[in-house]
């Protein structure tokens, strides 16, 4: 899975508190949440599904890498 960590800063917490206050949530880039929500759906999906091996850090871009359980 590649990430744009520059824009999937939020954890699941994260984006709860900023919902739940109308000013945050109004200042808030709706694409900052969006991205952070696929981002740490997806791993928690890849982490119970596959086997995680690393993440490399690559610029801007984080890539994690699993592979199929045995």
């Amino acid at each position: 899975m590649v990430d744009l960590e520059a824009v999937s800063i939020f954890n699941d917490w994260g984006i709860e508190q900023i919902v739940k206050d109308e000013k945050r949530y109004n200042k808030t880039p709706f694409l900052f949440l969006i991205a952070s929500y696929v981002r740490n759906k997806s791993l928690a999906y890849l982490d119970k599904n596959l086997t995680y091996l690393e993440k490399k850090q690559t610029g801007a871009w984080m890539v994690y890498c699993f592979e199929k359980k045995l």
